[in-house]
């Protein structure tokens, strides 16, 4: 029972260690997938010694032949405290749960660093516990930014003909038309109420282009 709870704990071990080196993609990630080698080391001794407990177990040793037992008196027979079965299950039992605390302690770590810790240490936060998005320029993005147009949806589809017009509504009543054009460009009007009276005369309003509708 002690050898498999102890070659659970370096399987894991090594898993946590290969999953950090092979996904690293800097020094400092690299070093911190490596400070997991020394437990697995730690482990890989135990087993090899468990092994060669059991390998000089089963040689056989050659015994020195004796004098006869009449020359010298035979030496006092120690005899050492038998253990009972509850105090084996109990050595046992605390055996286990220092491996299993060991393989807990490994796991949380490996959390902490993949989430918090590793964004702080590798410069993609810009303080501790929170992670910043940036565009491919390098630009911070704000994820809690509204869109102009977050909020309306889809109400009237006018695609009979070219150009097509699409008209969206939000819960206040304010709306807004885009138009279609026959190379894929899109225009743009908005209103705040009364988009039924504007979608009937949709042909007939002014479309301009999204930054000049939504900027104002």
């Amino acid at each position: 029972m002690r050898r498999l709870i102890i070659v659970y704990n370096l399987i894991l071990t090594l898993v946590i260690t290969l999953a950090a080196v092979f996904n690293a993609k800097g020094g400092y990630q690299l070093l911190y997938g490596l400070l997991f080698l020394p437990i697995a080391f730690y482990f890989i001794r135990v087993i090899g010694r468990s092994f060669s407990r059991r390998r000089v177990g089963k040689t056989k040793s050659i015994r020195p032949r004796l004098p006869s037992a009449t020359l010298y008196p035979a030496a006092p027979v120690l005899e050492g405290e038998a253990l009972d079965d509850a105090e084996v299950k109990d050595l046992n039992r605390r055996m286990f749960l220092k491996l299993i605390g060991s393989a807990g302690l490994a796991t949380f770590v490996f959390a902490l660093f993949s989430k918090s810790a590793h964004a702080a240490f590798f410069g993609s936060v810009p303080g501790p516990g929170t992670v910043a998005l940036k565009d491919t320029a390098g630009n911070k993005i704000d994820p809690a930014e509204k869109h102009p147009t977050d909020g309306y949806e889809i109400s009237q589809v006018d695609d009979s003909t070219i150009p097509a017009y699409y008209g969206f509504l939000n819960k206040n009543g304010a709306w807004y038309i885009a138009r279609e054009g026959n190379s894929g460009e899109y225009r743009y009007a908005r209103g705040a109420t009364d988009f039924s009276s504007y979608w009937g005369n949709h042909t007939g309003l002014s479309y301009s282009y999204f930054n000049l509708v939504f900027g104002s």
